[in-house]
């Protein structure tokens, strides 16, 4: 029998896991009682009762009957697409093809007076305890959040919801309390003469929320302080300056809801602040350490204080520049510092460490960023992150704080002008015409974690045992199922488009932000920004959710297309496969066309040339001719497949990290070498030319809004290796003229037979060497209608 356990849902609900099944609700009659502290410190008891008691079913399943009845979680219903099934996928539907199989098909049914989908099953067929998710028609996986009761952590780290016979469901009764109870009581429950239970207030701290300004809010005389902090039994905020560095000390009043608030008659705009918070953690302020806020605006350090801020309307939503729409991206991902430490024009060696650099940089017309053509920058983390000392280089993946600019990259920290430091290069980008994408670490926090310090049991994912679960890798999982960690995300995005007029997010390791929350996060941002892009990593240690991910309205980096076209140039693809990641990936991973983010090398692992080089030890800062001419067939690939194309900063001129993989820290490696657009200015050219022609009236065929009819592609495959052609526009729907795009990624000739098609009506756009500046007649060997494609080689033709 397993050990009961007593929980407090909200104010007034108490739910109790009784460790059997009950038949009706009324069968246990629990005492339950408030634990008070009378004037003399002497703990004290107050009886509550409770008015009505019901079943509670969160396991997603529950007994009835003779019947076991699997119920979709209704958590997922909001986001369930519109006329797909939902079926019960294990071991026994054969998990990944329940959906083929009508028996395993959940059904309408009413549950407790709403409309659900569930699925009846004898009981005395489910005799042991397995595993089970939820499965769309479309291929769509639904499974537990970390709160689940009934969880089950895989091997590889995926989330199942888990059956037991022996808890079908009807060992969990909800009281309804008439007692009043506050955050700061504790509560026991007895069952009986030799059972009783602490109530854990755990569930209800966690679904506390409040939507009260929170930070610093500075007032023409006033400056009002609140953070939310459910479990803190004190809360002070020391506030000091540089003229008065002798901190002054505030206590914060808390109400019901666990947001601590105190207001100084006083404007307080640059001053300096920190909270500190007495809690069962620690016994008195001298052990309380200096809490960030996370609310901050500015900071003087990712370790704080922080600096208050009194911000007005966004000086940069008025500079006239329009988001480009995402069929129309072309996305180059850069590193500030990276591109600032050799960038060929003078600028000091602090201007080369920060913001106000690329600012200036950006106002060079030879600056790489606006030769290279493309529209969109994705720039790696600038968001206070953990650093030691201001030279220090690293991705910036640990974030310290969600509001703040970095403050490793201003020009003045401690007159926090990262500020205004931030809004100009933001100006400078887009007065460039290039759009602005914040690469975004919501998934855990860094080092420096001073949400741990605030509430580690609210802000962050916990296992069974109570240890930091960690799937992001870093330490720790930040828990966006609790309103208030939701809250903290969406609010810091918004911030960031009001206040800086960013363009766009990529979230990295999206999966552990969660489909739900992903969807609720998506809803605020285009109501904040109409055009704002949104691009997930959806990937963690835990899982991928890029195929459940298809039907919001994200674009998603395509891991399977980097690793496809990495082995397609070397020759070990097959056509079928380049045919499909041509197409978008619309066959299966993507429902619009702009939804895939196709590259073929990012910041992570190795460089580009480094993973397709002929040299030993992965060393591509030599590449072969080979090298060379694969990486122009991958860039041909990149530019003609429909999808959002990007490539990392330096990919153009053949950057290499000398065969590292992992370089987070080594700026020595990453920073970018100007000097190689010289030695490789051909297939940097090669690549410009690419980017203007996608852009070009031509490429519209290419930058598709809405899913084409079958017919728009033609596909020509060879008969004896993966060398093949692809038409597009084969149906005219861009009216009379059609891009052809062939490629042989072999060592020998390679025969295509274009059937019908006459190719000797074609003129030659672009080879594997060069773009010609006029329509060249085709000069290529054609017989019988059948292409001849030299080895290592594409073509790109117009067909009118």
């Amino acid at each position: 029998m397993l050990k009961p356990r007593a929980h407090l849902i909200d104010s007034c609900t108490l739910q109790i896991e009784y460790g059997v099944d009950l038949n009706k609700a009324i069968d246990v009659v629990p005492r339950v009682e408030k634990i008070l502290q009378n004037e003399q410190n002497l703990v004290d008891f107050r009886e509550t009762t409770f008015d009505c008691a019901n079943f509670a079913h969160g396991h997603c399943y529950f007994s009835q009957g003779d019947d076991i009845v699997f119920v979709f979680p209704e958590r997922c219903i909001g986001y369930l697409p519109a006329h797909k099934k939902i079926f019960l996928a294990c071991e026994m539907s054969n998990w990944g093809n329940a959906n083929k199989l009508s028996q395993w098909q959940l059904h309408g049914m009413n549950l407790l007076g709403k409309k659900r989908l569930g699925l009846r099953i004898n009981r005395f067929l489910l005799n042991s305890p397995f595993p089970f998710q939820f499965i769309s028609s479309a291929g769509d996986w639904y499974g537990p959040d970390s709160s689940t009761p009934n969880i089950q952590i895989s091997e590889i780290g995926s989330l199942n919801f888990i059956f037991d016979p022996h808890v079908t469901g009807n060992n969990v009764l909800q009281y309804h309390l008439t007692l009043n109870i506050t955050v700061g009581d504790s509560l026991i429950v007895q069952l009986s003469n030799d059972c009783v239970l602490d109530v854990d207030f755990s569930p209800w701290i966690s679904s506390l929320d409040d939507d009260v300004p929170l930070g610093a809010i500075v007032g023409k005389s006033t400056t009002s302080f609140r953070i939310f902090a459910p479990r803190a039994d004190c809360v002070r905020v020391a506030i000091f300056s540089k003229k008065a560095p002798q901190p002054e000390y505030y206590s914060l009043q808390q109400s019901d809801t666990g947001v601590w608030h105190s207001e100084v008659r006083k404007c307080l705009e640059g001053y300096y602040y920190y909270y500190q918070i007495l809690s069962k953690e620690n016994d008195g302020w001298e052990n309380s350490p200096m809490i960030l806020d996370p609310y901050a605006k500015a900071a003087l350090s990712s370790k704080g204080p922080g600096i208050v801020i009194a911000h007005g309307p966004s000086e940069t939503s008025e500079d006239g520049f329009i988001t480009p729409d995402p069929k129309d991206l072309i996305i180059l991902e850069v590193h500030l510092r990276d591109l600032l430490a050799h960038a060929p024009m003078n600028l000091s060696a602090e201007e080369r460490l920060n913001f106000s650099g690329l600012t200036k940089y950006l106002a060079d017309k030879k600056c790489y960023l606006r030769e290279l053509g493309i529209n969109c920058i994705e720039l790696q983390p600038v968001q206070e992150f953990d650093y030691s000392s201001k030279e220090e280089y690293h991705w910036g993946y640990m974030p310290a704080n969600w509001f703040c600019p970095s403050s490793a990259y201003a020009d003045n920290a401690g007159n926090a002008t990262q500020v205004q430091d931030f809004k100009g290069m933001i100006r400078s980008f887009h007065k460039a015409g290039i759009a602005v994408i914040l690469d975004v670490v919501y998934n855990h926090f860094g080092d420096s974690n001073h949400l741990q310090n605030i509430d580690g049991e609210y802000y962050f994912r916990h296992g069974k045992n109570g240890e930091l679960l960690n799937f992001s890798g870093c330490g720790n999982d930040f828990r966006t199922e609790s309103p208030m960690a939701r809250r903290l995300i969406m609010d810091s995005l918004e911030h960031l488009v009001r206040t800086y007029n960013v363009d766009g997010f990529r979230f990295d390791l999206a999966e552990l932000l969660g489909m739900e929350f992903l969807n609720i996060l998506q809803k605020r941002l285009k109501r904040v920004k109409k055009s704002v892009i949104l691009i997930a990593e959806p990937w963690s240690f835990r899982g991928n959710i890029g195929v459940s991910m298809r039907h919001l309205p994200y674009s998603i980096w395509n891991d399977e297309y980097r690793e496809f076209v990495k082995n397609y140039v070397c020759g070990n693809g097959n056509s079928n496969g380049l045919r499909y990641f041509l197409c978008g990936s619309l066959d299966f991973r993507s429902v619009f066309p702009s939804q895939s983010v196709n590259y073929v090398a990012s910041h992570d692992d190795r460089g580009w040339v480094d993973n397709i080089t002929e040299n030993p030890h992965h060393n591509g800062g030599a590449p072969t001719d080979n090298d060379l001419r694969r990486t122009r067939l991958a860039f041909a690939i990149l530019i003609m497949s429909v999808g959002i194309p990007m490539v990392t900063a330096g990919q153009d001129f053949l950057f290499s990290k000398h065969g590292v993989s992992n370089t987070y820290n080594r700026g020595d490696l990453n920073a970018l070498d100007y000097r190689l657009l010289d030695v490789h200015q051909s297939t940097h050219d090669y690549f410009k030319n690419l980017v203007k022609f996608r852009l070009s009236k031509r490429g519209t065929i290419l930058r598709l809004s809405q899913v084409p009819n079958k017919t728009y592609f033609h596909f020509f495959p060879s008969a004896t290796n993966s060398a093949c052609a692809l038409a597009y526009n084969a149906d005219g729907t861009f009216g009379n003229g059609q891009l052809i795009f062939a490629i042989n990624p072999h060592f020998s000739e390679a025969t295509i037979d274009f059937k019908e098609m006459n190719l000797k009506q074609c003129t030659t756009l672009a080879d594997e060497e060069q773009f010609f500046h006029d329509d060249r007649i085709i000069f290529d060997k054609i017989v019988d209608n059948r292409l001849i494609l030299p080895p290592l080689s594409c073509r790109i033709y117009w067909a009118k």
